[in-house]
Order: structure tokens, then sequence, then C-alpha cells
């Protein structure tokens, strides 16, 4: 990710709908799951960028976090988070079976992950047997745009791929849904018109880079969107097949118990 757009995260996670929105979405399924019961469980934000999830998690975990940026995890510091780990989440310098909670928002679909897969086998053997994984990417390569080449895009996921991905990499899902999708129709119809143009085959400029979705907003339109996505979370119980992100809940498996007998 470009330095201005993680100094930006840094400047908008806190007030900003949409962190806001994931991260209340997060928190809600570690509690939905029992896994945030005291004492506080080992708990590795995988990608942690500037590091207000762990923030917000506040005691309630033995956090740390983990990111490939410096200067994300600078900017996590000052936060006041002490437990911070520069690596990648394709070879986590974590030990086996040792965290009880791995999350990873928005981490695995990013261009300096060359193999998602081998992320997920990581998140695996990290957690604890019964541990609990919780990831957020974004949803539909249709819906790659401009935002996309900003924020270094790689990949954008289905729920079915997210499914088959987990069970692959020795993981349960327990919980793998759409969200973000009362917006879906105008945010889809503004990426889809702000595609990245075919470039001619003739010389010229390299286009500028697009600036991507996350900038500051007026009062009324962050509190708008805000209530919008409250509004979605009280309709849980509604499972559209579509929306802007996959939210997945995934456990380790408890190793089955050899059996025996006379």
């Amino acid at each position: 990710m470009e330095p201005a757009e993680i100094r930006q995260m840094f400047a908008l996670e806190e007030s900003h709908w949409w962190y806001r929105a994931l991260h209340r979405r997060i928190l809600a399924a570690l509690d939905r799951s029992g896994a945030l019961a005291p004492p506080p469980p080992a708990c590795l934000d995988a990608g942690c960028g500037t590091g207000m999830l762990l923030a917000r998690l506040d005691r309630r975990v033995r956090g740390s976090g983990l990111d490939h940026s410096a200067l994300a995890l600078a900017l996590a510091r000052r936060r006041g988070l002490p437990h911070l780990l520069r690596g990648s989440v394709e070879a986590l310098p974590v030990a086996s079976a040792s965290q009880a909670i791995i999350v990873s928002a928005d981490v695995l679909y990013h261009q300096g992950v060359t193999d998602d897969q081998q992320a997920l086998r990581e998140f695996s053997r990290c957690l604890m047997p019964g541990g609990l994984l919780v990831l957020n990417l974004p949803a539909f390569n249709r819906l790659r745009s401009t935002h996309d080449e900003a924020v270094h895009t790689a990949r954008r996921y289905t729920a079915r791929a997210v499914r088959r991905k987990l069970a692959a990499s020795g993981l349960l899902p327990l919980r793998v849904r759409y969200w973000n999708w009362l917006l879906f129709g105008p945010i889809a119809l503004r990426r889809l018109r702000h595609r990245r143009p075919v470039a001619s085959s003739g010389r010229g400029a390299r286009a500028a880079p697009e600036p991507s979705d996350l900038a500051p907003l007026p009062a009324w339109l962050n509190g708008l969107l805000a209530a919008l996505m409250r509004a979605e979370e009280a309709l849980d119980w509604a499972a559209p097949p579509f929306g802007l992100s996959v939210l997945a809940v995934a456990r380790k498996p408890a190793p089955r118990s050899a059996g025996g007998g006379a």
C-alpha cells in the first residue's frame, strides 16, 4: 500500500464509517463465538495496518499485531500498541498453536501476498486447536476498479471460494457471508464507472495513479453511511447472495482422540 494511503488510514480509521462498521462486524463475530470470554485470549491481528482494530479489542485480548509495512507499524505504536511484529502473513514469525484468535481484515487480497492459500495454512498452523479465525475480504472480481489499483488489489473473492480455501487449509468454515449489501448497488455502479480504461498502443506518459475510495467525508454523509451500516447489522438474519465484502469465521478443529479398546 502506498505511504499516503497508510497515512490516510491512520487519520480516518477511528471515525470513518467503513472502518467502524468493519470493526463492529469482527468484534460481533468474536463475541458470538464466545472467543472473547475471560481470561483474555492470545490474539494476532495478521496485517494490523495502523492498529485501530487491536486498539478497539483493548484489554479483551492479549493482542499482538503483524504487518509488512514499517510505516504502518510506526503509526500503530502511536496508538500505544507495544506488541508489534514486522513480517509476512505467508511466513508468520509466530509459534505454532500459540494463538486462540487470528483476525485478518482486508489483507489476503493484496499484491504483496503472493499465495493466499499459504497464508491461510500459516493461520491454521499458528492457531490453537479450537482456535478461531476471522477474515474480511473484498468481494467479486467484477467490481475491480481504479480503487483496486490504488490499494494494490491482486484478487477479490466469492463466499464459495473462501469456504473452499478455508477447508483446503484444514479450517472448518462456520459462517461465511457477504456484508455491506445495502450499499452494494450504488457503490458497484460507481466502481464499474471507474474502471481503468485500456491503454492505447501508442507511446505516451503513464496514467497517474487513481485515489482510493478512502477519503475524508462531510460529517453528515459519514453519519448517514454509518447509520445504514447499523441498519444492515440489525438485519443480520438476512443473508443476500451479494455484498461488497466477505466476512468469514472458521475454527481450527481439535484433534480427534485416538480410539481404543480391549
